[in-house]
């Protein structure tokens, strides 16, 4: 009885690896596609071929690939909202993402890509992909001025910022610098440029001696 048991639960560990693995190698391959053609021309068997998988790989493993897409969305929000220790200051709270942005850029770059192009073409969607960009855009922005007031309180962000208008123009100048790399690649070093944008928005936050 124990060595069927341990037998079954070697099968069914390789059948989990063979599962995560397909799911790691379409991923990978839905990053590369939309990076290469956009999400728009990205189809679920496209993902599959390029993933060394039949063509209905994608909805063997994911359901669709709207359903893979949500999987890339969830792990790309996880990777820039990111946990703070429990006595992090206001200014550490707002500095969190942007230093996971800039670790993100240097670690996986094409993958970073990739969301963008699908954020800038969600400006054309017009079902769950406009208005999840749309939420998550917010939800960031709210959660960088809630750091700026707690900063405010604690006095680690200068009481000149102002926490609603310093929210949008973080936002705006990164999803800027996105947009340019994203268009005209050759024209940025867009990791030197992010590193440059931390650093300004650091000094912008910090009181002044």
């Amino acid at each position: 009885m124990s060595q069927r048991h341990g037998k079954g639960s070697a099968e069914r560990r390789t059948q989990q690896q063979r599962v995560e693995e397909s799911a790691r190698r379409l991923a990978a391959a839905a990053v590369d596609l939309i990076v290469e053609k956009g999400y728009a021309h990205t189809t679920a068997k496209d993902i599959s071929l390029r993933a060394g998988y039949s063509r209905a790989m994608v909805a063997e493993r994911y359901g669709s690939k709207e359903a893979l897409l949500d999987a890339l969305m969830n792990e790309y929000e996880g990777r820039i909202v990111v946990e703070v220790d429990p006595g992090a200051t206001g200014f550490d709270k707002v500095m969190a993402p942007l230093d996971a942005m800039v670790r993100f850029e240097r670690e996986d770059p094409i993958f970073l890509r990739a969301m963008y192009v699908i954020s800038f073409e969600a400006v054309h969607d017009e079902g769950a992909l406009r208005d999840r960009i749309r939420e998550w855009l917010m939800r960031f922005r709210q959660a960088l001025k809630a750091g700026i007031e707690e900063g405010h309180q604690d006095g680690s962000v200068s009481a000149q910022v102002d926490a609603d208008d310093f929210s949008r123009e973080i936002l705006t100048s990164g999803v800027g610098y996105a947009y340019w790399w994203v268009v005209v690649p050759y024209d940025i070093d867009f990791s030197a440029t992010l590193a440059r944008w931390r650093e300004r928005i650091a000094r912008a936050l910090r009181p002044t001696e």
